[in-house]
C-alpha cells in the first residue's frame, strides 16, 4: 500500500473514532451533560407593598444559546417557573470557558425591572442560589443593586446578583 493509501486509511479510522460512541466514552467527545440552567424559581411582585396581578416575568437563560421563558403573577403577585435543564457537549470541549447567564425581569407599565441577573461558570446547581430564587421579594418601587452572597462551595468567594429583590 503506498503511503496516501496508508494516510487515507488512517484518516477514515480517526474519523470514525472522533465520531464514534466508543471515542465519546473514552474521551468525552461527543457526550452530553445535563446542565441546569435554573433551579425552581418562585417570587412575588408587589408595589409599595400592594400585590400586582398580570405582570410578565420573564425567564432568559444563556448557555449555548439564548433561551426563554414567559409567565404572568397571579392576584397575589404571585409567579413561578418550574426546575430548568437542558443537555449540552459544551462542558466536555476542551478549551472553553463556559458560562452560564440567568436574567429575570418583570413588564410593568411601559417598564422593565430587573429581579434576577447572575453570570456563573457552574453548571450544577448552587445551593445559595436555589435558595434565593425560591424566595425572590420584589417591590417595583425599590432600587436595583447589586448582592453578594457567600459561596457555600467556596466561602471565600462571593455570588454577585443584581436584583431589586430583596431576601
Amino acid at each position: 500500500m503506498t503511503s496516501v493509501g496508508r494516510f487515507l486509511v488512517l484518516s477514515v479510522v480517526g474519523l470514525f473514532l472522533v465520531n464514534s460512541e466508543v471515542s465519546a466514552g473514552m474521551f468525552g467527545f461527543g457526550k452530553k451533560y445535563d446542565v441546569e440552567l435554573f433551579p425552581e424559581v418562585e417570587g412575588w411582585i408587589v408595589r409599595d407593598g400592594v400585590p400586582l396581578e398580570g405582570v410578565i416575568i420573564v425567564r432568559e437563560a444563556t448557555y449555548d444559546e439564548a433561551e426563554i421563558q414567559e409567565t404572568t403573577t397571579d392576584q397575589h403577585g404571585y409567579f413561578s417557573f418550574p426546575e430548568w435543564i437542558t443537555s449540552s457537549r459544551t462542558p466536555g470541549k476542551p478549551f472553553v470557558e463556559d458560562r452560564l447567564r440567568q436574567v429575570i425581569v418583570a413588564k410593568h407599565g411601559g417598564q422593565t425591572f430587573v429581579l434576577w441577573y447572575y453570570v456563573t461558570g457552574r453548571i450544577e446547581g448552587e445551593s445559595v442560589v436555589a435558595e434565593k430564587l425560591r424566595a425572590l421579594l420584589c417591590d417595583l418601587n425599590d432600587e436595583e443593586v447589586d448582592h453578594h452572597f457567600q459561596k457555600a462551595e467556596n466561602p471565600d468567594f462571593t455570588h454577585n446578583i443584581s436584583s431589586i429583590c430583596r431576601w
